[in-house]
């Protein structure tokens, strides 16, 4: 390339690569033969003009340390005679600007000071040495690779700027890997999509914020570019975590080369077959339907591609209506979504006529983030592939798709989670966890944060909670080796104290992390704060942890309204499961058969109605598949008909087993479900032979009419309720109750645990939708725990006291949860509401609730103590 500058005209023109100068140079040369003739006579300065001839011009649009830029200049004196005064030292510099015009090197500053003139004769053309530009800075250091301005000044003050794009060597963190894998269309030939992965196979996050800038030098065929970020333009890269930093589509017959300066990654496909024959068009893809630079649940990704000539116009021709396709991979390579999937294609005739000045728009089919399964994909970034086959273009983009939603096709507990706890000092707790799964599984985040801490008091409420390693995007993905190679966080640090103030009253706490992922994984762990707290109190007394102590049997489920509450026999003694907080993994299953160590605990709200003292599971010592005996194996005989047993999920139950525990258990199971209670009452009259003998029921018809007239003022009461309004035995509403469903006169709706029982109308049958069924408002049993707490909130409300649910708790010496349980269903059914008073949330009826309490003459009105 050949650049002329002129004194008195500051830059002259600069040809561009590869072209040859001849004409100016014919010039030139005739103005030389010419002076020669002539003689030397004097010359304005503004003759003299700087010829500037760029050397050894790359094949790729960009330098680098092994093919520097090389400029040869010269001054040629196009008019008489004239000198210059010059600086012999330097006869030429180099100062190098920014892409913010910011001079990052001066090439005057290491030129001594000096002066001399230069003769120059009439047409003589003077040659310099060739001026290297090193690409470095003026400590030796590689420039960052990037386009910079090259001005190469002349000591006499002509200059001449080349604008030059450059790749310097780059080190790269040498725990990270670059991997490159292709993907392609389901049963097809067409392009291949090469997507570039960089991978943090480490323990550690690695900080990729002070790596210099570099760019990927991609080269397919005989087309060379500069592609992405080598680093994916992020700061961090997490243990474990992956990301796609390049991704482009290529003919499977294309030679293809990716690298990194400094070659950390140096890629190179020959290609198969013969390339194609370039095409007459251009294309391009267009996207729109988000406003902002991601995608986000609920919108729909809008494309179209967009056709130019090559030349000015171009004619085409289409014989298929599927004129332009995409296809959509993740970030794994997967294919989510493929138009053709969706389509049938036919034969046609069609031409266009392609012009320069409007582009060809080709519609595609919208997405809207579901894959072929029907299934919403995760969060995370998805290449879109457009193709127009008959004519063999393609083209690609990127899209991230956020979402923090729960997703039902992501199985839960694929990964498990483990951590430990210590103490850097009395105020610092350090948490370092492990994260690891049975096979190799791409873990993938939610949210921009990776972990929640949340602190649970021994009620279960959080107490505190926050998230924390936020410094990335949701939708990364983090690769988990398999269970023999965990994957280790980064440790966290909670400072309990903050500006001098405790995160955390006194107590014991459980402490619970969560992996904010698609697939959740979380571990519990107990903790004191502070780290003295309950070895001694002020008086010298000790706090005694719960007594541990061992128990042996398996674990059997009932169903209950607030859930199933697990039970298990042991030397003749009942134990309820409250919790196993600290056993995240772990599961009750009538299926085993166990060892367990355990401690005393509150109940849990699914066992809540029970009078069985309730255990916390702290150890799993062992466990065995259960086996049972053919010989003592025993049929259980068919129940009633409004006896259903349901399994759950969690735990199936065990239908053939014969002890007197289990007896034991339906006992109570009967007098705590009212769908149990009932076919068990009258299964043991029928069994005594007291139906129709008892003189509970010899005014029959008398007592039905009563319980019909109720039943038609407050339909939907359920059993307990209907015994108490109308002073029947348990034995007595049963029959009655049996007599009038054999009648048809009324029907029952399971409700949980209870059953409702409404009179059979027009308005009112099986069929009715159960929203445009009738609730009693005010069904509580007065001596039910619901009334007991109604009763203690009018009496604290006439005082102008509002309770907390831990001083309702203490009163009624029940734990917290199952308090908590009752207000909830109470405020459902708008009879108490709660409000906000100082730190603390307090309770009080509302006024429905009061004047409901006031014309119920069930419901005690004296003064409490």
């Amino acid at each position: 390339m050949l650049c002329t500058a002129y004194l008195s005209k500051g830059n002259g023109p600069c040809f561009p690569m590869g072209e040859k100068p001849s004409g100016r140079m014919l010039v030139i040369v005739g103005l030389f033969v010419t002076s020669l003739f002539i003689g030397l006579v004097s010359a304005d300065q503004g003759e003299v003009a700087l010829l500037v001839e760029v050397q050894e011009v790359p094949d790729e649009p960009w330098y680098e340390p092994g093919n520097p830029l090389l400029l040869a200049p010269s001054l040629v004196n196009n008019g008489p005679e004239t000198s210059l005064l010059v600086n012999p030292a330097c006869p030429f510099v180099l100062n190098v600007y920014n892409a913010s015009n910011v001079m990052v090197v001066n090439g005057s500053s290491s030129c001594p000071d000096r002066e001399q003139g230069l003769d120059l004769f009439a047409g003589e053309r003077l040659d310099f040495p060739l001026m290297e530009w090193s690409m470095k800075d003026a400590d030796g250091a590689w420039l960052e690779s990037g386009t910079y301005s090259v001005e190469l000044l002349h000591s006499a003050g002509f200059s001449h700027t080349v604008m030059t794009t450059i790749q310097t060597p780059v080190q790269l963190p040498d725990s990270l890997v670059f991997d490159v894998e292709t993907t392609q269309r389901t049963t097809s030939t067409g392009p291949l999509l090469y997507m570039v992965n960089l991978h943090n196979p480490t323990e550690q996050s690695v900080d990729l914020s002070s790596v210099d800038s570099c760019h990927f030098e991609i080269s397919v065929d005989s087309v060379h570019r500069l592609g992405a970020s080598c680093s994916g333009e992020v700061n961090t890269l997490m243990p474990g975590e992956v990301i796609l930093v390049e991704q482009f589509t290529a003919s499977p017959t294309s030679a293809v080369s990716i690298a990194t300066p400094g070659e950390a990654l140096s890629f190179v496909s020959t290609g198969e077959g013969s390339a194609a024959a370039p095409s007459a068009l251009s294309m391009e893809l267009d996207l729109s339907g988000n406003e902002l630079p991601a995608y986000g649940p609920g919108e729909t990704l809008v494309s179209e591609v967009l056709l130019s000539p090559v030349a000015e116009s171009a004619l085409v021709e289409f014989t298929s209506s599927c004129k332009a396709e995409m296809w959509i991979v993740d970030d794994l390579g997967e294919l989510v979504y493929d138009s053709l999937a969706e389509k049938t294609c036919l034969d046609i005739d069609l031409e266009l006529t392609v012009n320069s000045d409007e582009p060809e728009r080709l519609s595609l089919p919208q997405w809207n983030f579901f894959d072929m399964n029907g299934c919403r994909v995760g969060p995370g970034v998805y290449t879109i592939v457009a193709e127009v086959p008959e004519h063999g273009l393609t083209t690609s983009k990127d899209v991230r798709f956020h979402s923090s939603e729960t997703n039902p096709c992501v199985d839960d507990d694929i990964a498990t989670l483990d951590a430990s706890l210590t103490w850097q000092d009395e105020q610092t707790l350090r948490i370092e966890s492990i994260v690891h799964s049975a096979e190799p599984y791409h873990l993938r985040m939610a949210q921009p944060c990776t972990f929640e801490i949340a602190f649970l008091d021994q009620s279960d409420e959080i107490v505190h909670a926050y998230q924390t390693l936020c410094d990335a995007y949701d939708g990364r993905k983090i690769l988990l080796p398999d269970a023999s190679e965990p994957l280790q966080f980064d440790a966290l640090d909670v400072r309990m104290v903050q500006d001098g103030t405790p995160i955390l009253p006194d107590g014991f706490y459980t402490l619970k992390i969560t992996v904010l992922s698609t697939s959740t994984s979380s571990v519990s762990l107990p903790l004191a704060w502070p780290t003295d707290f309950g070895e001694a109190e002020d008086d010298g007394e000790s706090i005694q942890a719960p007594e541990q102590f061992e128990i042996v049997g398996t674990w059997v489920g009932l169903l209950t309204e607030d859930g199933t509450c697990y039970m298990l026999d042991h030397e003749g003694s009942t134990h309820l499961l409250s919790n196993a907080r600290t056993l995240p993994s772990w599961r009750p299953t009538s299926e085993l058969q166990g060892v367990y160590i355990v401690q005393t605990a509150a109940a849990s709200p699914a066992c809540g109605d029970y009078l069985a003292p309730s255990v916390e599971v702290v150890e799993v010592r062992m466990e065995a598949p259960n086996t049972v005996d053919d010989e003592a194996s025993t049929v259980v005989p068919d129940l009633p008909a409004e006896v259903i047993v349901e399994p759950t999920s969690a735990a199936p139950l065990v239908t053939v087993i014969v002890s007197a525990s289990l007896l034991s258990l339906f006992v109570v199971a009967a007098f705590t479900n009212e769908g149990l209670r009932l076919p068990a009452t009258a299964a043991g009259l029928w069994f005594l032979g007291l139906i129709g003998k008892t003189h509970e029921t010899t005014d029959g018809r008398y007592q039905r009419g009563r319980l019909m007239g109720y039943l038609t003022a407050n339909p939907g009461c359920h059993f307990r309720a209907l015994m108490s309004a109308l002073e029947m035995s348990n034995g007595q509403i049963t029959h009655h109750l049996r007599v009038l469903e054999a009648e048809e006169h009324v029907w029952r709706k399971n409700d949980g645990r209870l059953v409702r029982f409404y009179p059979l109308t027009n308005k009112l049958h099986p069929d009715t939708l159960e929203e445009d069924l009738p609730v009693p408002l005010l069904s509580p049993d007065p001596n039910s725990l619901q009334g007991k707490i109604l009763n203690l909130l009018d009496h604290d409300g006439g005082l102008g006291q509002f309770p907390t649910q831990a001083e309702l708790a203490k009163r009624l010496e029940k734990s917290q949860q199952l308090i908590s349980h009752h207000l909830r269903t109470l405020q459902k059914y708008g009879l108490v509401e709660r409000r906000k008073m100082g730190v603390k949330n307090r309770y009080k009826l509302t006024r429905e609730a009061v004047f409901l309490l006031e014309t119920n003459d069930d419901f005690s009105h004296d003064d409490m103590a």
